[in-house]
């Protein structure tokens, strides 16, 4: 293409929307950077704005800002960018992408799917709820209408009736396809951003919200389902690097985390590419993309971790710091391992105010770690075959004591003290034990596993340190909810579109079903449902676990099955409280009201399944996620997609799509046969569903204090107050605030008044 641009002055070329592809290139070819920064320079090669072109429904709203921020400042580097939000193949659109573009200066966009039949010229305004507009260029034929077209004529005749009087576009391109040369003289070549120059509102249709229509293309909406595995995977990371690693950092790091966020930035990006995260691609790639994820995950939780070390350091030994990453004040119950005497008969945990809360105890663990008998010049041998340095099974040697033909030594979780001369010790044992025969023993001290309720300030921290308590404090009343079934069909699908059978067999009725009580505590009470069911002949053991918190509204859902199928669909049916017509459901900066008859129109069967990030809401009911989750409203209950099985990444007679959407490859890794995981929350109102969704999402953070000072602390970060806002990055001198309601609110962050108009995204400063 350089070659071609230099050979052919007239020349002018559009990059597909995406630096990823620049930045390869450049990482093989870095000579040649000075000639695409003139070419971009002169306006005669087009790049930006984004770094990788997202499927805009399947990572966050923050990933999506972050993409665009990343990719303009890329661009910048090299010459500038095109401010047109070019989006020409993402599967459908978010409601609030207008807002997203008018955030960064780009007040054009450049669509093709999704695109609904109302709008029938090529151009037309797009709206967010906030009332933000961008004019957009819809493309009929799609991103490469003009690949094939040899002359102007042809051109004229198809699209005319859509262009009126103005200028044809004609995307002279298209997938794995060559530079067309012998462009007809009679055309104009330009970029898009030429073309889009003199884009006017006036006159133009309006379209406001998602555009989720397949009246004039496959909108391929099963991508939200298959691998599922990427998505679970895409929101771990999400949640790692945007809630807990910046925000905690800012507050609390060391000034040295940039560099690590920024590389685990770089592999989110590289795996929001649309057909990346959707999992229709080939099995190496999404073998990649987990990769990436994984370590995008990692150095956030590394980060996480570090600036909570620094917030130990301030808690005293024996207690434990508890970090919040919500702003606003929240209670959670987290699990703590305490050194406890025996003799004590109950353990509450002590607060920096001098209350108490209590603690349900989960388990306690013997002391002894191990023994053996031993002739006494063996000990100091077994000893130092185990030790390796200070860590012994484990943990660390902390000290020994000689009693009695014993050899006691003992181990902790923290070095205490600090330092020990390994080698002095050994000697002492080896002088100690030179006669006769020992006992020797590994010990620890006393540890019980308690889970108690704790408050904690917002964006902040507290601590607490273990209390003797007398007697046990009364048990939780579970709520007396239904559990939720399970319903598994076959799947004759694709990586793009689920298609059944036509004649699809139902399991929904397990062989064998029995329930246990796992945990009935002061504090959170925990059943399980063991259900046995056939697939294909084969049988499958599902665990559904029910867990009721004291504290919380909702009931905690995980459902474990191990997978030995293929072509198939799992779903988990949740009851309604009432008949409902649409859902709202959370994802992008907005909550979106839906139906249950998509627009269909192009050969692709319209399905009412729909993706939803944090929560999806119908009949009286809340469903809590922890990730992107397809969702379907049916008659009497809301269907979540558990696991979708498919082999091929597009099937040339899918019943439920006329068009092939891909290649006819293999990807038998799709099928995700094995150990699966679905969590979710069930909610039985409507109420809160941002906070609750928050409080399902982010589990508080703890640390053992390492403080030599006695004093119980604790200390507030940022809060936020103002129904409907809500946090979504916290980086050093500014956060995203974002109002998902659709009412006007006067809110405060860190001290500062700020106004929300609906549904409005701000950016702002702090301290």
């Amino acid at each position: 293409m350089l070659d071609e641009l230099d050979r052919d002055e007239r020349l002018r070329f559009t990059l597909d929307g995406q630096l990823a592809t620049v930045d390869d290139y450049l990482e093989i070819r870095p000579e040649a950077e000075g000639r695409i920064r003139a070419l971009v320079e002169s306006g005669r090669l087009a790049i930006g704005p984004w770094q990788t072109l997202v499927d805009e429904f399947l990572v966050d709203g923050e990933t999506i800002v972050r993409n665009l921020e990343t990719g303009l400042a890329r661009a910048a580097e090299l010459g500038g960018t095109m401010r047109v939000g070019y989006l020409p193949d993402m599967f459908g659109h978010v409601a609030q992408m207008p807002q997203i573009l008018r955030g960064q200066g780009i007040e054009t966009a450049v669509v093709w799917r999704g695109v609904p039949s109302s709008v029938g010229f090529h151009r037309f305004v797009w709206e967010s709820p906030d009332g933000s507009s961008v004019v957009t260029e819809y493309l009929p034929g799609g991103y490469g209408n003009a690949a094939h077209v040899q002359d102007t004529e042809a051109l004229e005749q198809r699209y005319r009736p859509w262009f009126g009087s103005d200028d044809i576009l004609g995307m002279v391109g298209t997938d794995h396809m060559p530079l067309v040369r012998d462009l007809p003289a009679d055309a104009h070549v330009g970029t898009l951003a030429e073309y889009l120059a003199d884009a006017r509102a006036d006159g133009l249709t309006t379209w406001r919200g998602e555009m989720r229509s397949a009246a004039r293309a496959n909108l391929l909406p099963g991508v939200v389902s298959a691998r599922i595995d990427l998505k679970a995977a895409c929101s771990r990371a999400e949640r790692w690097l945007e809630r807990y690693a910046e925000p905690l950092q800012t507050l609390y790091g060391d000034d040295e985390s940039e560099p690590f966020l920024r590389e685990a930035w770089k592999r989110m990006f590289q795996n929001a590419a649309h057909d990346s995260i959707c999992g229709c691609s080939a099995d190496e790639v999404s073998a990649q993309v987990l990769v990436r994820y994984a370590e995008a995950e990692q150095i956030a939780r590394e980060l996480t971790q570090r600036a909570v070390r620094r917030i130990a350091a301030q808690v005293p030994h024996g207690a434990y710091g508890i970090v919040n990453p919500s702003p606003w004040e929240r209670t959670d119950v987290v699990e703590l391992e305490l050194v406890v005497p025996d003799e004590w008969e109950g353990v509450a945990l002590e607060l920096p105010d001098g209350a108490r809360v209590p603690a349900q105890e989960l388990r306690r663990q013997s002391p002894l770690l191990w023994e053996t008998t031993l002739a006494g010049a063996e000990v100091p041998v077994a000893v130092a075959r185990r030790l390796h340095g200070r860590e012994l099974f484990g943990r660390f040697v902390n000290g020994y004591r000689v009693e009695d033909g014993r050899v006691v030594l003992e181990v902790g979780d923290e070095p205490d003290p600090e330092w020990l001369d390994v080698e002095q010790l050994m000697q002492d044992i080896t002088v100690a034990t030179a006669d006769g025969t020992w006992e020797l023993r590994v010990v620890a001290r006393p540890k019980r596993t308690v889970a108690a309720a704790v408050p904690a300030p917002p964006l902040g921290w507290t601590s607490v340190r273990p209390g003797r308590v007398l007697g046990t404090v009364p048990k939780t009343r579970p709520a007396l909810t239904p559990v939720p079934r399970l319903v598994r069909g076959k799947d004759f699908g694709d990586s793009y579109n689920y298609a059944p059978p036509k004649e699809d067999q139902l399991v929904e009725t397990p062989v064998s079903e029995r329930r246990e009580t796992v945990e009935d505590g002061p504090l959170r009470h925990v059943d399980v449902v063991h259900r046995t069911y056939v697939w294909d002949g084969s049988e499958v053991e599902t665990q559904t676990r029910l867990e009721q918190r004291a504290h919380e509204p909702f009931l905690r859902v995980r459902i474990d099955f191990d997978n030995p199928c293929d072509d198939q669909r799992v779903r988990v049916h949740v009851p309604l409280r009432e008949p409902a017509e649409t859902s709202l459901a959370e994802g992008q900066f907005a909550i979106v009201q839906r139906g249950r008859e998509p627009e269909g129109g192009y050969g692709e069967v319209p399905l009412a399944t729909y993706p939803a990030s944090a929560f999806v809401a119908a009949g009286g009911v809340t469903v809590l996620l922890e990730h992107v989750t397809e969702y379907e409203l049916l008659e009497e209950e809301l269907a979540l997609t558990v696991l979708r099985s498919t082999g091929l990444i597009s099937r040339n007679d899918n019943r439920y799509r006329e068009e092939p959407a891909g290649p006819s490859l293999p990807i038998p890794e799709a099928q995700l046969r094995g150990p699966r995981t679905f969590s979710f929350a069930y909610l039985p109102s409507i109420d809160d569903v941002l906070e609750n969704a928050e409080a399902f999402r982010l589990p508080f953070v703890t640390a053992a204090g390492q403080s030599r000072d006695a004093s119980l602390t604790e200390r507030s970060g940022p809060s936020i107050e103002g129904h409907g806002i809500v946090l979504t990055s916290l980086r050093p001198g500014r956060a995203r605030l974002v109002n998902e309601s659709p009412h006007e609110v006067d809110a405060t962050f860190a001290g500062r008044m700020l106004r929300f108009e609906p549904w409005q995204i701000q950016t702002t400063t702090h301290d």
